[in-house]
């Protein structure tokens, strides 16, 4: 009689489960959706290195943009996240790998590393000011604050150092519509970078 009444009291709470709703929320979140940004250099590159050795420091996103769930800006005070589709690594591992393979296939640097900082010539330090989606303007924002160290000089001189800023159109609703404005974000941000990366080099 004993097991009896422990097998009712099983299924009754697994039926008060079930009715509560929260099997349906461990269900929903099998659902979630996952990106990565990212973009591809078309640009010609250089026809010689100006620089040796580049190090990528660590990218550093200010919240609220530093979680893997995306941003959403709905009004001057009013945030949300996007709960069933995020980043597939965190925005700081993602922005630092698109910043790594964009330079590197620059030719700037006879080198460009994320792992070895022995030898460097030169560092670069990058912060991600704003990563939100702006659904009053249907826009994606993104402003990013890039800096380049010489480490030869013993005051570690700034040899450039520039704020990017970017609000494109989020062409529909969904997520992928968002990745998609971040891209082109991002592709004029780092083309711009690139530039005047160039340019501080040949000073």
């Amino acid at each position: 009689m004993k097991i009896m009444k422990q097998s009712i009291s099983i299924v009754a709470a697994a039926a008060a489960l079930c009715t509560s709703g929260c099997v349906k929320l461990w269900q929903d979140n099998l659902d979630i959706k996952t990106y990565m940004m990212d973009v591809n250099r078309d640009l010609p590159t250089a026809e010689k290195p100006l620089a040796d050795k580049l190090w990528i420091d660590s990218v550093v996103v200010l919240p609220p943009g530093n979680s893997r769930n995306l941003i959403l800006k709905e009004s001057d005070v009013e945030y949300s996240m996007s709960y069933y589709s995020e980043l597939l690594m965190s925005p700081s591992e993602n922005f630092r790998n698109i910043f790594y393979t964009w330079i590197a296939g620059s030719g700037l640097f006879r080198d460009v590393t994320m792992a070895d900082r022995a030898a460097m010539t030169h560092r670069l330090t990058v912060s991600v000011l704003s990563f939100h989606e702006d659904l009053v303007e249907k826009k994606a924002v993104l402003k990013i604050k890039v800096t380049l160290f010489d480490e030869h000089s013993r005051e570690l001189s700034v040899l450039s150092s520039s704020e990017y800023e970017q609000r494109v159109e989020v062409d529909g609703t969904s997520i992928d519509a968002l990745i998609r404005a971040y891209n082109q974000a991002i592709y004029t941000i780092l083309s711009e970078c690139e530039n005047d990366l160039a340019a501080a080099l040949q000073k």
